[in-house]
C-alpha cells in the first residue's frame, strides 16, 4: 500500500511552489551536476520536486535514509523520461568527495533530527560536497506557523507519524547558517497550505465525488496562492522556510 501524505491537487501546488521558487533562484541546470536528499514526495506524492526540475543535460542525483523510499523513486522516474543516479544514505554521512555538486536541493530534510547537532552535521556535510560558488537550498519547518506545528506535533503524539519533527524560526537558522560558513542569498517563506485542509480532502476522497472534492481543492489553492502574497502575513503561513545559501571561497 503505498504511503499517500498528501492530496493530489495540493502535492501538485506544493510542487510548483518549490519548482517555481528554486528555478527563481537559480537560473538553469544545464550541464550542472545536483544532488536531491528526501525522496518521499518523488516515491509517494504528487508533490514531486525532482522530476520537474530535471532535464537531460545534467547529471542529476538523489539519496533517501530509507531504501524503500529510494527503490519506489527510482522506479517512477521512468513515467517521467529520466535516468537519475539514487541512492540510499544518510545526509549526516554523504558518500560522496569534497566539492561535486554545483547545487544541492533539501527540501524539508533536515527539520526531522533529534537535535539541533544533527542538523548542523548535515549542514557541514551539506556545505562540504557543495562546489564553490554552489548553492545549497533548504527548506525546513516554520515555528511561526503555529496550526501547522500544532497539526505535526499532534500526529507525531498519536503515532501517525515515526519521525522526530523540529521546527525554526528564520533569526535562528540565519545564525545558524551564519555559523558554519554560508552565505544566505535568498529568503522565502513557502507552501501556504491552511492545516489540516490536507487531511480532510484526503478522507473526503474516500467518500465524495471526485469532481467535488477537486472543486474544493482548486478554491482552496487559490486561498493559499493570495496568503503566499501576503507579504505581512506569509510569514505566518508559509508551511516552510526556504533559503537558498552559498558556499563562497575562504
Amino acid at each position: 500500500m503505498e504511503k499517500i501524505h498528501i492530496d493530489k491537487l495540493l502535492g501538485r501546488y506544493k510542487s510548483e511552489e518549490f519548482t517555481n521558487l528554486i528555478k527563481s533562484w537559480i537560473d538553469n541546470f544545464d550541464s550542472k551536476k545536483i544532488l536531491k536528499t528526501d525522496l518521499r514526495e518523488e516515491a509517494f506524492g504528487d508533490d514531486e520536486i525532482l522530476f520537474s526540475l530535471s532535464n537531460k543535460n545534467s547529471a542529476f542525483f538523489a539519496l533517501d535514509i530509507e531504501d524503500d523510499t529510494s527503490k519506489k523513486a527510482y522506479i517512477r522516474q521512468r513515467a517521467y523520461g529520466f535516468s537519475h543516479k539514487y541512492l540510499t544514505a544518510d545526509v549526516r554521512e554523504l558518500p560522496f568527495k569534497n566539492d561535486v555538486f554545483d547545487t544541492i536541493v533539501s527540501s524539508s530534510t533536515l527539520d526531522h533530527f533529534n537535535s539541533e547537532d544533527d542538523l548542523i552535521k548535515s549542514l557541514l556535510e551539506l556545505k562540504r560536497v557543495t562546489k564553490i560558488g554552489g548553492n545549497l537550498i533548504i527548506a525546513l519547518n516554520n515555528k511561526h506557523n503555529v496550526i501547522f506545528r500544532l497539526m505535526l506535533e499532534l500526529e507525531r503524539t498519536f503515532g501517525l507519524i515515526s519521525y522526530p519533527v523540529q521546527f525554526y524560526s528564520l533569526n535562528n537558522l540565519r545564525k545558524i547558517i551564519d555559523s558554519i560558513g554560508l552565505t544566505i542569498r535568498n529568503e522565502s517563506y513557502i507552501v501556504h497550505i491552511i492545516s489540516p485542509c490536507n487531511g480532510i480532502l484526503l478522507l473526503l476522497r474516500r467518500w465524495i465525488n471526485k469532481d467535488i472534492v477537486n472543486r474544493l481543492a482548486g478554491m482552496s489553492i487559490y486561498l493559499f496562492r493570495w496568503l503566499g502574497n501576503r507579504k505581512r502575513s506569509k510569514s505566518l503561513s508559509g508551511w516552510f522556510i526556504a533559503l537558498n545559501c552559498a558556499k563562497e571561497a575562504s
